[in-house]
């Protein structure tokens, strides 16, 4: 898997702010500054590392509200969203584009890797605020679909 991650400086922002808030939510991502012809630039870069994005999706019990937003992101092999730079700056994570425009995400699965088992690791289904299983979930609900059959056509001998 690789992170591909992009903030755009505006120019009321300070470009070392916005570098901080994307360290902030992926501590590892190596960024570079790439200046832009309008005199202000972006910063861009890439990691393999979610953990610090994992654990603050679990702090602020938004699991599920992460699922939804990576799961209607998925493109082929990938999925893309925004994360609100204010809200990055101070080590908190929210899916709204703000006025400066939000920083860009994008996972990418590598090519043995499949894009659902890399956002299940990132945003695993809750029930009642509790991670769930859902390999377990969905082996529970295959074999009562299972059962229903069978007590079917018990009924109709």
């Amino acid at each position: 898997m690789e992170v591909i991650i992009k903030a755009k400086v505006k120019p009321t922002e300070d470009k070392y702010k916005v570098k901080k808030a994307i360290l902030n939510i992926f501590p590892k991502a190596k960024l570079n500054f790439v200046k832009g012809e309008d005199e202000f630039g972006k910063w861009e870069g890439v990691t393999k590392n979610v953990d610090k994005l994992k654990e603050i999706l679990r702090r602020q019990a938004i699991l599920d509200t992460a699922r939804m937003v990576l799961e209607k992101g998925i493109i082929e092999s990938s999925t893309k969203f925004y994360l609100n730079k204010q809200a990055a700056y101070v080590g908190a994570v929210n899916f709204d584009i703000d006025t400066h425009g939000g920083i860009f995400v994008k996972i990418v699965a590598d090519k043995n890797e499949d894009i659902m088992k890399i956002i299940k690791d990132i945003a695993p289904r809750t029930k009642g605020g509790v991670i769930i299983n859902e390999d377990e979930l969905e082996s529970e609900e295959n074999v009562n679909n299972e059962n229903n059959n069978t007590e079917t056509e018990i009924k109709k001998e």
